[in-house]
């Protein structure tokens, strides 16, 4: 046996190589410079040995198998003639394992993203256990890049053009049943076997009694590959689709990744490849490439470091979620998605069967994509128990509370429930605005009250924030961030302040939108101008989203805590609630909706805004009003200690309200701007708007002392 960085590898009596990845002190397989370099010259060794009949993938880990190349060395390359070199090297050495002349088999056994599944594409079979872990992509373009070592060539080659646009272009992870419906792997086999049957399979080939199973496309998907204008036309509608999402200049990836793949049909193997790798150095360098790899990373390790509190979480085994309709039902479905049973009451029984059918259209949606199967939507949906009744709470370890944002109506809940439940059982109140020690005011047990903030939709949305009361326990705390990361959230811990984080920074930006149309700017000139700048809507259309009457609650608890930052402005979302207008929920708002679909602005909107005359600024100006009153607000946030370092403040931004990724979060977008010309345009834009854009303490405090968000 030999061992080198995390790969070892042994060659049993029957001439079969066994290749072992597993990564010494780490849950996860990476691929490094390393390891690949190793792999070459056990590749050559293996060609010289005569004794080798074929060689066994697999990994030593429980539920993973390689879950890609290790992102650091992505991240530290700024040369692109070395990173399209390095991507050659990877390419030169997978190319030798496909022919090497000998079978080899790549045993699946959980994570095989990115580099790990560019190896299993280079085995001659894949098979794939039947372990509930097993995810298998090219995830690459969320990175900024595209497959490196051959994926954009065999990929498409051995499933077909369509599925390699949909896995390539949106990085889509595929469990072990879809994958062996698109081909990409040859057989599934029951986790304890894998390894058993693998060997079966390996001894089969090298006997030339086994061969890798035959695509089995579709007629139509045989012209698409086989017919240029055919063929172009569908990487034509991918483009277009891309394009409808993202600009090209924004992120490139997507777009190169089309590139490469109508090459892996047009031109021959060496060229595809060679394509492949100048794309890649070209790629790696970029900002958006290093901006992304940046929050992968942070948000990775705000996960794990759990806001710095030191205490050890409690394990949520039951829940209960109080508060029906559409909030709760998602919250509901979430744990329960999870296999945690909850208890889901409400007083109202229309309420009840409200969140009843959220849950179930969730899981349906993904029953009708053939994520899961009808057995698995049915055994989930099981996890939710619904009840009328305060009953059934003795042997909860968490209670969500997702009731109207009422601090009364909040704090009788409170009482009923904390009667009912364990001493140690956690109350994470589900409220947007309201302070969390108000909440708990009259708690029996206030140092087991937080706060629990989703973001709507619950599904889709990945940011929670965990707000900490004034007398919220370390434990409390911990529990609640432990299960936001088992829930697939990203949780941000917050000091219990009016709008906590997002929503206070948010509600800046809002109210300089507002502040515009009151000045003449047109609604949907203000909410282009946002759209080009990189989110996903305007401030109009998404104050549509959110609800009128939600935004008017939450800006009337901002309005009382920071009225001269504020203005007058807010008063406009009441005097449209006032009006009878929601937003999209009641299709009149901002625009007006027709069948859910968003129309034009309406003309009834200005009128009560108080718009002046029509004016016209130019996009760069509303930007910079817009953008530098969040820097500004998420300036003072730091200041006020709402959280501790400006990377909570970024990822929170990006997960929470879509600021663009592509800019790598607000305050690395400050700091590329220069904090001393942040400073100046806030000050200018005092002089001009007033006193709402005078530039923060801490803002102050880092021109003076030349200082950036990050150092």
């Amino acid at each position: 046996m030999s061992e080198v960085a995390g790969l070892s590898h042994r060659i049993d009596d029957d001439g079969f190589v066994h290749v072992v990845f597993d990564r010494p002190g780490q849950k996860v397989n990476l691929l490094t410079p390393e390891i690949i370099q190793a792999l070459d010259r056990e590749v050559e060794e293996w060609r010289a040995r005569e004794i080798v009949r074929g060689v066994l993938f697999k990994s030593a880990k429980p539920g993973m198998f390689i879950a890609g190349m290790d992102v650091e060395e992505i991240a530290a390359a700024t040369d692109a003639f070395r990173a399209a070199e390095a991507a050659r090297f990877g390419q030169a050495v997978f190319r030798k394992i496909t022919e090497l002349g000998k079978p080899s088999v790549c045993a699946i056994r959980g994570t095989c993203l990115g580099g790990g599944a560019e190896l299993a594409l280079a085995c001659t079979i894949r098979l794939a256990s039947d372990h509930p872990r097993v995810r298998i992509g090219l995830p690459e373009v969320q990175f900024g890049i595209i497959p490196g070592f051959g994926g954009t060539q065999r990929l498409p080659r051995l499933v077909g053009l369509l599925p390699s646009l949909d896995l390539i272009l949106t990085g889509r992870r595929l469990d072990a049943r879809r994958a062996l419906r698109i081909g990409l792997v040859d057989g599934i086999v029951p986790d304890a076997y894998l390894e058993r049957e693998a060997l079966s399979r390996l001894a089969q080939a090298a006997d030339g009694k086994q061969s890798p199973r035959k695509r089995r496309l579709s007629p139509m998907a045989m012209l698409f590959e086989r017919v240029g204008p055919l063929r172009r036309f569908a990487i034509s509608r991918a483009k277009k689709r891309t394009s409808e999402r993202v600009r090209p200049t924004d992120y490139p990836a997507p777009f190169r990744a089309l590139e490469a793949i109508e090459a892996a049909f047009a031109l021959t193997g060496p060229q595809g490849l060679d394509l492949e790798a100048r794309i890649v150095g070209e790629l790696v360098p970029t900002s958006t490439s290093k901006n992304l790899i940046w929050i992968f990373k942070t948000q990775t390790a705000l996960k794990r470091e759990a806001g710095g509190i030191q205490a050890s979480p409690r394990r949520v085994r039951r829940a209960a979620v109080i508060g029906a309709g559409i909030m709760g039902g998602g919250i509901s479905q979430l744990v329960a998605d999870k296999g945690i049973p909850v208890r889901l009451k409400d007083v109202r029984y229309e309420a009840v069967l409200d969140a009843l059918k959220t849950a179930g259209g969730l899981w349906k949606h993904q029953l009708d994509r053939r994520r899961i199967s009808r057995r698995e939507a049915y055994s989930r949906m099981a996890f939710i128990a619904p009840t009328l009744e305060a009953t059934g709470f003795k042997h909860v370890d968490l209670v969500i509370e997702a009731v109207v944002e009422d601090l009364e109506v909040k704090r009788a809940v409170l009482a009923e429930i904390e009667a009912r439940t364990p001493d140690r059982a956690v109350f994470a109140s589900n409220t947007s605005s309201l302070p969390i020690s108000d909440i708990a005011a009259k708690a029996m047990r206030p140092e087991r009250i937080v706060g629990l903030h989703f973001f709507n939709p619950v599904h889709r949305m990945p940011l929670v924030e965990v707000v900490a009361g004034r007398r919220s326990s370390p434990e409390a705390l911990a529990t609640v961030h432990d299960l936001a990361t088992r829930l697939g959230k990203t949780p941000i811990i917050v000091r219990d302040s009016p709008g906590f984080l997002v929503n206070r920074i948010l509600m800046l930006y809002l109210n300089e939108a507002l502040l515009l149309l009151g000045e003449g700017v047109k609604i949907d000139d203000a909410d282009r101008a946002m759209s080009t700048f990189g989110l996903p809507m305007g401030p109009f259309a998404l104050l549509d989203q959110i609800g009128l009457d939600t935004a008017n609650h939450v800006a009337g608890v901002l309005g009382a805590a920071f009225g001269k930052r504020l203005g007058d402005a807010t008063t406009v979302l009441g005097d449209m609630v006032t009006a009878g207008r929601l937003g999209a929920k009641n299709g009149l708002g901002f625009y007006r909706y027709k069948n859910g679909r968003k129309l034009e602005p309406d003309p009834e909107a200005y009128k009560l805004a108080g718009a002046s005359a029509p004016r016209e600024l130019p996009a760069e100006t509303l930007q910079e009003r817009m953008i530098l009153s969040m820097v500004n607000e998420a300036s003072a946030c730091l200041e006020d200690g709402v959280v501790r370092e400006p990377r909570e403040v970024d990822i929170a931004m990006v997960m929470g309200t879509g600021f663009p990724p592509f800019r790598g979060g607000l305050l690395r977008y400050a700091d590329g701007i220069g904090i001393p010309i942040v400073a100046d345009r806030l000050s200018r834009l005092a002089e001009a708007q007033g006193g709402r854009f005078r530039p923060a303490g801490l803002l102050q405090e880092m021109v003076r002392g030349q200082r950036r968000f990050y150092g």
